[in-house]
């Protein structure tokens, strides 16, 4: 499932919420999406605003890039962002992934 962001930002708030949804702290808005881990499991999370500026919670994680499209797997256990010059693909911990049983 393939989205731009400039065009589909209602749909990929959707996925978002059913990606992330009861694995932590999820919030969206019309200008951004975020989620983040709840101690005691891993520190992780990813936030994308609307203009495809993405801040990825992980160590050594840093993209000075901006994205125009967000694409979901099937399992919506990781998305790729893709913009005209990066890719980056953000996927689940297992340890989180194991919260939703």
């Amino acid at each position: 499932m393939k989205f731009t962001i400039e065009q589909d930002w209602a749909e990929i708030s959707q996925h978002f919420r059913r990606m992330f949804g009861g694995l932590g702290i999820l919030e969206l808005s019309e200008h951004l999406l975020e989620f983040r881990s709840k101690p005691p499991a891993v520190p992780t999370g990813i936030s994308l605003d609307r203009q495809g500026r993405l801040l990825a919670n992980m160590p050594l994680h840093s993209i000075q890039s901006a994205f125009t499209t967000v694409a979901f797997d099937e399992a919506l256990t990781f998305l790729r962002l893709e913009g005209p010059s990066t890719t980056y693909t953000y996927t689940i911990p297992a340890e989180i992934l194991a919260l939703r049983g």
